[in-house]
């Protein structure tokens, strides 16, 4: 029997970040209520914008047939704009990616803003007090098909895949201790 798997936007994250993270999670393993980090972002998220503006829950279907889910921190319809939170730029190809992806997700649905323009990306920091802006182009989106096909294909072996070589990043991964104990 083949498995469908669903992609969410945390795991395509984590995949772009570490694909042993994205597998270990997939598969429901947890570390981030141990992780200070984890609890710092979510006090930012939850703490820096107003109620009203706050998540919005996409669901699409990739061209291959995936199922895809994503979670976006705060979208202001009216100006046909998306933003995600981030607490600093580390990783910051991974959250570009992120937005990317929920851009795809409305794209996918046929979802446009006012006069049927696009919606845009914006990631927002602010503890550094920046914007970034961000936009999907043809060239993403096939960046972004060919990585779920490669996430897919991950998150359907019976193993997770070796650690990665130790990166300065790890020290700060909700999963740090459990790769390397």
């Amino acid at each position: 029997m083949l498995k469908t798997v669903t992609i969410n936007a945390t795991v395509f994250s984590y995949y772009l970040i570490c694909p042993r993270k994205a597998w270990l999670h997939h598969q429901g393993i947890r570390m981030e209520q141990e992780s200070e980090d984890v609890a710092l972002g979510r006090l930012l998220d939850e703490t820096t914008y107003s109620r009203s503006e706050k998540h919005l829950d996409l669901y699409a279907t990739a061209p291959d047939g995936t199922p895809l889910t994503g979670r976006i921190d705060r979208a202001v319809l009216r100006d046909g704009v998306l933003h995600e939170t981030k607490k600093g730029r580390s990783c910051q190809a991974a959250h570009l990616s992120q937005v990317r992806f929920y851009l795809w997700l409305l794209k996918l649905n046929g979802v446009t803003g006012a006069g049927g323009v696009p919606f845009k990306g914006q990631i927002d920091y602010p503890a550094l007090r920046r914007s970034e802006p961000v936009t999907l182009g043809p060239q993403q989106e096939e960046e972004l098909a060919l990585q779920l096909r490669h996430l897919t294909q991950l998150l359907e072996e019976p193993h997770p895949p070796a650690r990665l070589t130790k990166r300065e990043f790890c020290r700060k991964c909700a999963f740090e201790e459990l790769c390397y104990g």
